[in-house]
């Protein structure tokens, strides 16, 4: 759909994702493409306006804190209510890839804390519904 973008270079990433700005950094709307080789994730986040996630391509699994992981297939949308904490990484043999939409309140759009182990997202993918 897009150029795949550039590397990730922030400790909130594991693995070797890779990021695109759809639309202007000025705006209060953003739209993002992140692709993520299998077995690369965020770390534990929290969105202050909320965001929605909708996979393009591969499967992604994602997890709120407190809820039991969730797979996520390639066409799928989701919305996370703002402030929920949550991770989400990929899970297919091939690159997944989604668009992340979510708008500014003039904060940052994004607080990230605690990384997930490679031991966690294993559990994940076990019990991932």
């Amino acid at each position: 759909m897009f150029n795949k973008g550039n590397k990730v270079e922030k400790p909130a990433y594991s693995g070797l994702p890779f990021y695109l700005n759809i639309l202007d950094d000025n705006l209060f709307a953003m739209v993002e493409q992140l692709t993520f080789p299998i077995g690369s994730r965020t770390n534990w986040h929290k969105n202050p306006c909320g965001q929605t996630i909708l996979v393009t391509k591969g499967a992604m699994i994602y997890q709120e804190e407190g809820s039991v992981p969730r797979l996520l297939p390639s066409n799928t949308v989701i919305t996370i209510k703002a402030n929920s904490n949550h991770w989400h990484g990929a899970i297919s043999e091939e690159n997944s890839c989604l668009l992340i939409t979510y708008k500014s309140n003039g904060d940052e759009l994004v607080t990230f804390t605690d990384s997930v182990s490679d031991i966690d997202f294993k559990k994940a993918l076990i019990n991932a519904k």
